[in-house]
């Protein structure tokens, strides 16, 4: 540090002067280090850390947080081949399902890698549920995040019956207001939203949304993600029909003008949270900012709609795009509940 100059915090050198030696030699940075010398590394040194230190595969001894992009992605691919190099029996080798499960889920997060996440999760929840047991808890992660790849996939009939599967053994072994249980029963929701079962989601939605603000508190970060996807729930309610942001210009029939001016509360609520929580330039922040964006600009094309419609007093045409219903005394009074005072 007192050199000025940026160092490997394992074996004290600096960057790669030579191109040949450039991509496993070059210093990286993918943690919550920050400054402008801390918790640089080459990927070969961290691979050498990690074989010294198991913890150090996939999380930063220097700042304790998880690695990200490249970094995470390397770590974990190596990880795994070294596990497979053993040649053992899934069930004989406990490090080769951790390895398996940090590897798909670095390859989902750093590369969307769907297909090649999938066989390794499978292996992952058919180990946990031989060793485990189907009510571990181990096992009942393995079933959630296998249940949203095939979400992710698009495979919406095999991932609703491991959530369920997971959702009944969590509230009954860890409790309703468990974490675990919650993530679960707000996957869940999401997952219904898609097939457009908007009775059953509705309530699950809310239920995850109550039960975070309950025991984690308004602002905390999983408690606006509740409150987000009830937004984005509220929006596909409102066109009757799953909706996505970008296909909405060419929706045909009624719009629910009440449940849209709900979504972007909802929205509104979660982007003034998330920016002094997250920051301007997080994902997270990002993507409220798209969705209140999205939900405003219908409400305002709805409103033009029916301004229109009165001064030439010709009825609303079913077959234009998201013509406006009438609100109902229900939606009129839930959002009057809703507005800020």
């Amino acid at each position: 540090k007192e050199s000025g100059v940026r160092a490997c915090w394992v074996c004290h050198d600096g960057d790669a002067t030579t191109p040949q030696n450039l991509g496993s030699s070059k210093l990286m940075r993918e943690c919550a280090c920050r400054g402008p010398y801390a918790g640089f590394a080459h990927l070969h040194c961290l691979v050498e850390a990690a074989n010294h230190d198991p913890d150090t595969w996939d999380r930063c001894p220097n700042c304790r947080q998880d690695f990200t992009g490249d970094v995470r992605l390397h770590l974990a691919q190596t990880r795994w081949e070294t596990v497979l190099a053993r040649n053992l029996p899934p069930e004989d080798d406990w490090e080769r399902l951790n390895a398996a499960d940090c590897y798909a889920q670095a390859l989902l997060v750093c590369k969307s890698d769907h297909e090649r996440a999938l066989p390794l999760f499978e292996e992952v929840l058919a180990t946990s549920r031989t060793i485990d047991g189907d009510d571990d808890v181990n096992t009942l992660v393995s079933m959630n995040n296998l249940a949203s790849l095939h979400q992710k996939m698009g495979n919406h009939n095999l991932a609703l019956p491991l959530f369920n599967e997971a959702l009944e053994a969590q509230r009954r072994t860890l409790g309703k207001d468990a974490p675990d249980t919650l993530r679960t029963v707000s996957n869940l929701a999401m997952l219904l939203l898609r097939q457009e079962n908007f009775s059953r989601s509705l309530p699950l939605a809310e239920e995850a949304l109550e039960a975070r603000r309950r025991t984690l508190g308004p602002r905390h970060v999983d408690t606006l993600e509740s409150k987000h996807n009830l937004g984005l729930l509220r929006w596909h309610m409102a066109h009757g029909k799953y909706v996505s942001f970008h296909a909405a210009s060419e929706h045909f029939g009624p719009c629910d003008l009440g449940e849209l001016k709900l979504a972007s509360v909802l929205l509104r609520e979660v982007l003034d949270a998330r920016i002094p929580l997250l920051g301007e330039d997080h994902h997270l922040t990002k993507e409220s900012r798209r969705a209140l964006e999205h939900s405003e600009q219908r409400v305002s094309e709805i409103r033009a709609s029916m301004k229109i419609e009165e001064a030439v007093s010709v009825p609303i045409n079913k077959k234009r795009p998201c013509a406006a219903v009438s609100q109902s005394k229900v939606a009129r009074s839930k959002i009057k509940k809703m507005l800020p005072e």
